[in-house]
């Protein structure tokens, strides 16, 4: 299997590669600058976006896009939108330039559950509407622009991204603040966290890949999301910190452009074709995933 990865130096694009490596795999990652990736066998740029090379790929793997860290200013937001459409619609035109017998196969293209909008204690699958609110336009135009490969003869996945827990992304940020004793909930903290380990959430990208039979909407999640106050304590107590601050759900909302949505927004997602395809977890409970981070840490 010869796969290719937009965003292949980033944290999940990191874990992917190397398990991809681990199955035997060979890996073209793609990048903006880097000129060398390590673990990957080749880099191709993505400099000129109107000459992406994919020819002799069996797969893409789509990563790349705007962090959504950071202040949501007009710019910023017009970034993280342009970022995924725009290169979504650069990788489709260049799957369309290859001959049809020497395409990929496959077009596994990164979305997230931010596509379901805040949605209180509902429950949320695959065949769920798409939310209100400035990430689930994102999303879903995201995954509208990638299922233009549909008609190129391409099987097109879309994998749901819930919060990834890990040595960075979500817990880099937070685990400063835990470790000062400064943890606490936000808000009410009744809204729902739906997570999932950085290895597993790979593990179901190389999934797709490989199985024929998975296309379309993939929640990439655990069966077990916590309501943030849950997450709060569990968190505190495996790093033995107290976490008796909380921040005020009318401080939060004054953050600009509409942010707030990151940190209030209630996504209780169920991973239904996870299930479907019986993918093993190494970490189902959030317990188990939180001690694996710090493990890894020491």
């Amino acid at each position: 299997m010869k796969i290719g990865i937009t965003g292949a130096s980033g944290f999940l694009g990191g874990e992917i590669l190397s398990q991809a490596k681990a199955k035997g795999w060979t890996v073209i990652a793609f990048s903006r600058s880097a000129t060398a990736i390590p673990g990957a066998d080749e880099v191709r740029s993505l400099a000129d976006r109107e000459k992406i090379d994919l020819n002799d790929l069996d797969a893409v793997i789509h990563l790349a896009g705007e962090p959504i860290v950071g202040l949501w200013t007009k710019e910023k937001k017009r970034r993280i939108h342009e970022s995924r459409v725009d290169l979504t619609q650069d990788i489709v035109d260049a799957l369309e330039k290859i001959t049809r017998s020497r395409r990929p196969e496959v077009l596994v293209s990164a979305s997230a559950i931010g596509f379901y909008g805040d949605r209180d204690d509902e429950w949320l699958d695959e065949e769920s509407d798409v939310g209100f609110g400035f990430l689930s336009e994102v999303c879903r135009d995201w995954e509208r622009t990638a299922e233009g490969a549909k008609r190129l003869g391409v099987r097109v996945v879309n994998p749901r991204i819930g919060i990834v827990l890990g040595e960075e992304g979500f817990l880099r940020r937070l685990r400063p603040i835990f470790r000062l004793g400064l943890g606490g909930r936000l808000g009410s903290g009744k809204q729902w966290m739906s997570w999932i380990h950085v290895a597993d959430l790979a593990g179901i990208f190389l999934k797709c890949v490989a199985e024929s039979t998975i296309h379309g909407r993939v929640n990439c999640v655990t069966p077990k999301p916590v309501q943030n106050r849950e997450f709060t304590k569990t968190y505190a107590r495996i790093l033995r910190r107290p976490a008796w601050f909380r921040v005020p759900r009318f401080l939060l909302s004054r953050l600009p452009g509409g942010m707030s949505e990151l940190f209030l927004a209630s996504q209780r997602v169920d991973p239904v074709v996870a299930r479907a395809f019986q993918f093993e977890y190494r970490h189902a409970s959030l317990e188990s995933a939180l001690e694996a981070v710090e493990e890894d840490r020491s």
